[in-house]
This record gives C-alpha cells, sequence and structure tokens, in this order.
C-alpha cells in the first residue's frame, strides 16, 4: 500500500485541520466564565487530588512528589484525552464526511491538535509549581519540544486507530474508558518505574515493560522531574513506539477510510 499519498492530501488540509482546532476550543469554552483558563486549572486539581491520596494517606514516598506527578500526569493526559476524543470524532462529524471530500483522517488529527494546544499551556503551571517546589527549569528541558513530538506522535496513531475501529464497532467507544483506566495504572505516573523493582516476580516486571506509554512518559519526567537529559535508550524505544503507533493507525484507518460512509 502507498501511503506517500494519503500523506500528503492530509498535509494538504492542514488548514482546515487549524480551523477544526480553533472551532473546538470556542465551543469547549463558550460561555465558560473562566475559559481557557480551565486548561490551566484541571491538570492542577488532578495533581492536588493525586498528591493527597498517594503522598499524604497512602505516603508512596516519592519527593517533590507534585512534580513528579505533573510531569508523568501531562503527557498521559495527552495521550488519553486525545484518544479517546478521537475515537468518536469521525462518528461526531458524518455530516461533513458526507458532504465535503476531505481527507478523513483530519478529523482525528484535529483532536490531537487540539489536546496538544491544551498540553503546551499546562506547561506554565508547571514551571511554577517546579519552580516553587526546588526544581526549576533547567537545560535538560530544552528535551521537551522533542518529547511532545514524539507524544503527539503516539497519540495520532492511537487516534486513528480508534477513531476507525469506532465506526465499525460502536462498543469502542465505551471499552475506551476502561481500557485507558487499566492502562493509566500500569503506567509509572503515579509511582516511580524503579517501583517495579520490587514486584515479586521478575516476569510481571518485564511484562509492565513492554508497556509503549512508560517511554514516552519517561521522556518528560526525565528533564522535569530527575533534571538530566533522557537516555539514548530511552529516547530510541519512545520514538520507536510512537512511530509504530503512527503507522499501524494509520495503516488501519486507510484500509477502512472507504468504508465508514456505509456504517454511519
Amino acid at each position: 500500500m502507498n501511503i506517500a499519498r494519503p500523506v500528503l492530501q492530509v498535509y494538504d488540509f492542514r488548514e482546515l485541520i487549524l480551523l477544526l482546532v480553533g472551532r473546538d476550543l470556542k465551543v469547549r469554552y463558550k460561555r465558560s466564565i473562566l475559559g481557557m483558563f480551565w486548561t490551566l486549572l484541571n491538570p492542577l486539581l488532578q495533581m492536588a487530588v493525586y498528591t493527597l491520596v498517594f503522598s499524604t494517606i497512602m505516603k508512596v514516598g516519592v519527593p517533590g512528589f507534585p512534580v513528579f506527578l505533573m510531569a508523568g500526569l501531562l503527557p498521559w493526559t495527552l495521550v488519553s484525552v486525545a484518544t479517546i476524543g478521537a475515537s468518536v470524532s469521525l462518528i461526531n462529524n458524518q455530516g461533513l464526511i458526507r458532504k465535503v471530500a476531505v481527507p478523513q483522517a483530519v478529523y482525528p488529527l484535529a483532536v490531537v491538535a487540539s489536546k496538544l494546544v491544551d498540553m503546551v499551556l499546562s506547561l506554565a503551571p508547571l514551571v511554577v509549581l517546579a519552580a516553587l517546589l526546588g526544581r526549576p527549569p533547567g537545560l535538560p528541558w530544552v528535551f521537551l519540544p522533542v518529547a511532545l513530538l514524539i507524544a503527539t506522535v503516539f497519540s495520532a496513531g492511537l487516534a486513528l486507530l480508534f477513531s476507525t475501529l469506532t465506526v465499525f464497532f460502536r462498543d469502542v467507544r465505551h471499552l475506551i474508558d476502561i481500557l485507558f483506566q487499566v492502562w493509566f495504572y500500569l503506567t509509572p505516573v503515579l509511582y516511580p518505574v524503579s517501583y517495579l523493582e520490587k514486584l515479586p516476580y521478575p516476569w510481571m516486571k518485564s511484562l509492565l515493560m513492554l508497556n509503549p506509554v512508560v517511554y514516552v512518559v519517561q521522556c518528560f519526567q526525565a528533564p522535569i522531574y530527575e533534571g538530566r537529559f533522557p537516555e539514548a535508550r530511552m529516547v530510541l524505544l519512545a520514538s520507536l513506539s510512537a512511530a509504530g503507533s503512527l503507522v499501524l493507525g494509520f495503516l488501519v484507518f486507510l484500509r477502512g477510510e472507504k468504508r465508514h460512509i456505509h456504517y454511519f
């Protein structure tokens, strides 16, 4: 299958993606008193709740836990929210798909782009929080654009995959919520990856380390929380995970694109 042409077609409609992102942001915050401020407030509220539970009540024993949590929670939120939102993007835009001849991939990709905007804005309170807790931004933070690119590509692949699966199997939009709830606790966001060493069976650690999101999240935790550049192996594995997600998602999407309209 020649995928160069579909990729170029999506690129040709990049302005439409930007328009869809603008529409999503306007609709989401329409008649909201706080407006875009919710983008900054939501991760802080999540951080406060998780910090209360896992640092104060359950005592996970991680120094500077709020910064550690935010470093993992932001990329995880991008992946999960973008994928869940994109899973129904084709169904929600079926009217446009029937009338306008554009590559259908622009709809799930627009959702990913919209959530990326949210994440970039969320970095502002993270900078303040890190500075207040004695972990101010340093030179390793210059790696964050690369980490953002990896997380976005990974999210785009999942968005394409689940958006097409939802068209053919409507149960997916219900199952995906459960999937990401389980996936969240299997990913070192609330606990360091070093905690996996404490598992009673080595095979359990090996199995959990097959989780591709682990390496995506670590690309954020290393510069933000640990104050160092991610290891080359970590970046390589994260990049391979992102590339694999995108290729798989795009190929599955292309196979089903022409049949989507018959299942709306």
